[in-house]
């Protein structure tokens, strides 16, 4: 990891921040980061407009040491022009941008110390994809987002014979979104801005792609009609609120279409496909602009928005709150203040044909302005957008903005978002329902034929507004459900894994997570704690995955893990913070397990290891098959 553009130096303090170890390629010394001087370049700069928030990391808001890890200079230069940091760069000249960007992330612009894209590519181009019922495509594998592939190749008796075939290393520092698998085919992402599609079996490149931002979200294949300009299309949905389709088999761009404009835009969930429409959920992090006092909070509503998958129009785009912002008070300095805001979606839409619904779960509020429509779980018409009902769970779920005084703000919340993507399941007495999980450890049914009336709930954990499950999995009979709880608190037990009845919400089994082991060492000092680092932690936020007999989830130490699906037993478990030989020429170094990690397709089961945030970073793709064959 190159530093040397900025101090030469990285504190200890900020290496543990994020957990770091030293013994992994960060440098770091004991002695504190020197004030910063004018002979810095963007220092100064930073003192003045950045320091006050990226110093002191909370909520939503990243450390310094994180943007160093996982963004480039490019990257902080387009948030600071046309991105959710465009009121920190009030007045500032093109210089002075690209100045303050290099002292950020360490790196001059133009640079790259990536892992060459084009390094291993296959011998041959890729052939027309063969689709079939054993693939993993999107988020959770099928429009209902159930995570669970139902006629897996990967057997029960397979799983202790697990082994690695081959590694990937991604570039930059981060592997956490979701591999896509169609054929022989891997498609996958990452918060680099950086795609690939890779041969299934070898984990040579076929061709890659450069977004103009980061990508969180899986990428979602699909065959086109006779006579389209390609076989297949892979579709790619950036931070910044486009909407790419590539010609699945070479990487040439179809059409892109930016589905959401607004500066603070960041789009983390993957799009749904479904009858030549690619429902793409809308979200942002107008939120953090919230501690710039000067900032006139708030106005980005979350929505969802309706592509054709052939063309790239929008068909239609709706949010989920039906008032416009207005003007609603001004602050202490004369600040205005708008609303109401927020009740973003951050996770992939989930369809329902029968009832010819989309369903989504929102997010809080951004000012404190209530909305009957945060923390909910929402159905819009699968046509044309109009809502159906909605089902919230917690109301006064709101944000205090840092330009109102603390007394102003009565109904301050804990952001306990919905942040994973409800799952429609059917029930042996016929009925449905659809189960959901929010950041407070707490998971819902709801009936989506009572305009989502919560037929049950259960309490799994204490919860936390910086992290929550990403996803839950079924199969033909259970939810599991993993806890996100990150650190030890009086009847709080971190991590572990639930199997629940989907028609009662009872508990049927509970394992317990195992004692944390994290190949980096454990970073859990008081000034880690204070920073947001969880240090070594069996915390389970990543979404689980199931196949017959058995689900997987894996852990923030870095561990991924097999569980019988009959009684919770743990039947394989795989130490993945450790480094690799890849593929593609270099190093490959995993960490913490969270986000869409895993994909189970054609008999192999591929892993992202490598969260970060307040997790251990790292770059690893690893896909295991039976005995490495």
């Amino acid at each position: 990891m190159q530093l040397n553009s900025i101090n030469m130096k990285i504190s200890l303090a900020l290496a543990l921040i994020l957990g770091l170890s030293l013994s992994r390629g960060v440098r770091a010394e004991t002695d504190p980061i020197p004030a910063p001087n004018a002979s810095q370049p963007g220092a100064v700069l930073y003192t003045e407009r950045c320091a006050q928030c990226h110093d002191h990391p909370s909520d939503r808001i990243p450390a310094r040491a994180f943007l160093t890890i996982v963004k480039t200079p490019e990257q902080v230069v387009t948030a600071l022009t046309a991105g959710v940091m465009q009121p920190q760069a009030t007045g500032l000249d093109s210089e002075q941008i690209k100045s303050l960007a290099t002292f950020i992330t360490g790196k001059e612009l133009g640079a790259s110390h990536d892992p060459d894209p084009n390094a291993n590519r296959c011998k041959s181009a890729a052939g027309p994809i063969a689709f079939g019922p054993h693939d993993w495509i999107g988020w959770g594998r099928d429009a209902g987002n159930s995570r669970f592939q139902s006629t897996s190749d990967l057997k029960i008796s397979d799983i202790s014979r697990l082994k690695v075939k081959w590694v990937f290393a991604y570039p930059g520092n981060v592997a956490d979104g979701q591999p896509s698998v169609a054929g022989d085919m891997i498609f996958i992402a990452n918060r680099a801005g950086k795609a690939f599609a890779l041969n299934a079996k070898t984990g040579c490149t076929y061709w890659s792609f450069t977004a103009e931002g980061g990508v969180h979200a899986a990428i979602t294949v699909a065959a086109l009609p006779s006579g389209s300009r390609a076989k297949a299309a892979a579709y790619i949905t950036s931070e910044n609120g486009y909407l790419h389709a590539l010609n699945a088999q070479t990487g040439a761009p179809l059409w892109t279409t930016r589905v959401e404009d607004h500066p603070a835009t960041r789009l983390t969930g993957s799009a749904t496909l479904y009858k030549g429409r690619l429902y793409v959920p809308l979200s942002s992090l107008e939120e953090v602009s919230l501690f710039n006092s000067n900032y006139a909070c708030c106005i980005f509503r979350g929505g969802i928005a309706a592509v054709d998958a052939m063309t790239g129009k929008v068909l239609w785009k709706v949010h989920t709150i039906e008032q416009e912002p207005k003007q609603i008070g001004i602050s202490t300095n004369g600040t205005k203040l708008f609303g109401p805001a927020g009740a973003s979606i951050f996770s992939a839409p989930t369809i329902d044909p029968k009832r010819n619904a989309v369903y989504v779960g929102t997010g809080n509020s951004y000012t404190q302005q209530s909305i009957d429509t945060a923390n909910a779980i929402m159905a819009f018409d699968l046509d044309t957008g109009a809502r159906l009902w909605k089902s919230q769970v917690m109301a006064q779920d709101n944000i205090c903005p840092k330009a109102q005084k603390p007394e102003d703000c009565e109904h301050t919340g804990p952001d306990f978002d919905f942040a994973a993507p409800p799952i429609l399941r059917h029930l042996p007495n016929g009925k449905d329902i659809l189960v959901a999980i929010t950041k407070a450890d707490e998971i819902y049914g709801f009936d989506p034929d009572d305009a989502g009336k919560i037929v049950w709930r259960e309490k799994l954990g204490k919860g936390s507004r910086a992290s929550g499950v990403w996803g839950l999995s079924v199969d033909n009979s259970q939810v599991y459900a993993s806890s996100s709880d990150v650190r030890p608190a009086p009847g709080v037990t971190v991590g572990g894994l639930t199997a629940l009845d989907p028609a009662s919400g009872n508990r049927i089994w509970h394992t317990p997570a195992p004692p944390p082991v994290c190949a980096w060492g454990d970073a859990t000092t008081p000034m880690a704690i204070a920073n947001g680092a969880v240090g070594c932690s069996p915390a389970q936020p990543g979404a689980s995955a199931a196949i017959p007999g058995v689900v997987f989830s894996g852990s923030v130490d870095g561990h991924m893990r097999a569980f019988s699906t009959k009684d919770g037993a743990i039947l394989w478990d795989f130490d993945a913070g450790q480094s690799f030989k890849a593929v593609n020429g270099v190093t490959a170094t995993g960490g913490s397990i969270s986000n869409g990690a895993e994909a189970i397709a054609n008999g192999v089961l591929y892993l992202n290891s490598g969260s970060a945030g307040v997790h251990q970073p790292g770059n690893a793709l690893i896909a295991f098959t039976v005995d490495g064959k």
